[in-house]
Formats: structure tokens, sequence, C-alpha cells
């Protein structure tokens, strides 16, 4: 019989760097998926609640994993560290003339940056918290894309992730998108740390990031609302959260998806 993983447990007074090992220990343990065939549908589209229901199906199957895979499973096992902040990072490569894409769950712990995944090579997956500023961390990634003779092309980045794991609230993957081929090296460094700074803020105003209702009022000018034309979501990424009223008016009225903020 294979050994199952055992989910990692811990202690009230356990440190947060070394509850981020045991985590990515757990990780490591599911073993990277070679097969070809990808064991769990992940869209990226599903609220948080979705995708933490999906990490748990993971855990009971402990069935090999990849990158996306290992990103929501990241943020399942981390959703109790409430000082630790998460968000997507996304990478793509160039090799050999083709693409390649990868990513992980970026981790910010008393001002200290790391990250969490899983990759067919080492030195792409886990990096404890020890860089100071998130250009530290990503450039680390970059030299080990170099070591691998692979060229960084793009890097998206994400906002904060909610803790709370029964969130409507859909991942913002790509908050920010920076083009290696469009930038110099300075400009690369002052778009990672201003995306930083965006992040320290956002999470200053509040307890975690703001819902996409508030977020969509707050940052974007969008047409009056009267109150004989609501607004209509057609997409299903914009399910209403539960307990909101459906609206009874079904004339046409703007669709909201060209409103999403993009940087």
């Amino acid at each position: 019989q294979i050994p199952i993983p055992s989910v990692p447990a811990f202690q009230p007074s356990t440190p947060i760097p070394e509850r981020l090992e045991a985590v990515q220990r757990y990780i490591r343990e599911l073993q990277y998926n070679h097969t070809g065939t990808q064991f769990f549908e992940i869209k990226k589209s599903r609220p948080l609640t979705g995708l933490m229901d999906l990490a748990k199906e993971m855990t009971k199957e402990a069935l090999p994993i990849k990158c996306l895979e290992a990103v929501i499973l990241g943020i399942y096992l981390t959703n109790n560290m409430t000082t630790l902040d998460r968000f997507p990072i996304s990478f793509k490569t160039h090799f050999s003339g083709n693409y390649f894409r990868h990513i992980v769950l970026g981790v910010n712990f008393g001002g200290r940056y790391g990250a969490l995944g899983i990759s067919r090579r080492e030195e792409l997956m886990y990096k404890a918290p020890v860089f100071r500023t998130l250009s530290e961390l990503i450039f680390d990634f970059e030299e080990a894309y170099r070591r691998c003779w692979h060229t960084l092309k793009k890097v998206k980045l994400g906002h904060c992730v909610s803790h709370d794991p029964h969130s409507v609230e859909q991942i913002e993957w790509k908050h920010s998108i920076l083009d290696l081929d469009k930038l110099t090296r300075e400009d690369f460094r002052k778009e990672l740390e201003r995306h930083a700074r965006d992040m320290r803020l956002k999470i200053g105003k509040g307890t975690g990031p703001p819902s996409p209702t508030k977020d969509r009022k707050k940052d974007v000018s969008s047409p009056q609302r009267g109150q004989a034309s609501p607004h209509r979501r057609n997409s299903r990424g914009d399910r209403r959260p539960s307990g909101e009223k459906k609206p009874t008016d079904s004339k046409a009225m703007p669709d909201l998806n060209g409103y999403q903020i993009r940087v």
C-alpha cells in the first residue's frame, strides 16, 4: 500500500515559518504529477469557497498535483494563519523556442517574502520567508530560471487572498502584469515594489481584500445606478453573494464585465 501523507496540524504556539515548512513538506510528499493527466479541474473563475472545497478533496485523494493545484492547496492549508498574507505569482518563460508557464503562492510574514508551490525543479517552488522585498523574491526566481536555461518573459502578480474559506470572492490572479521585454531592470524593480505597496495599502484598509462590489464602487467610475435600472450580471464569475436580493427588472442593462480592474 502506498502511504497517504498526513495533513499538517499545528499547535497555537508553532511559529509561522515552521508551519510553512510543514505545509511545503506536505505538498512535496504528494509529489509532482508527471502522468500527463490532470486529476483535479481547477477553474480560476470559481469563488474561493468552491476552490477550498476542491482543496479539501485533494487532501482526501492524496493524488500527485501540479503547480496550480499546489497554489490552491497552499491557500487552504494556510487559511488559519491570519498574520500571513498570500498572493499568486505567475511566470512565463522562454526556452528552446517554446514558452512555459508556472505559478507559486507568494507569502509575506512580518515584512519578509517567500513562496509555496511545487515544480519539477526544486529551486522553482519553496522559498523560505527571508526576502526583505518582493523584488528580491522575484529576482531569486529569475536567477533560478536562468540556471535552468530559461529566460523570464512575464510576471503576473495577484492581490492578497482572503482567509475566509467561505468567501464568495474570486481570487485576483493578475492585478499587475509585468512584461520584461518592455521594462528596464530598474522599472521592473519599481513595478514590483509598487505592487507590494498596493497590497499593503489594501490590507491596511481592512482585515482582508474588499469584496468585488465594494472594490468596483470605490475604484471604478460606473454609470449612474437608478432605482428602476439595477445592474445586470451576465457572467457566471459575477454571481452575487448569498443573501443579496435578485433584481426583478429584466430590462437590458450595462454589462459590468468591462469594469473589472486591469493593470
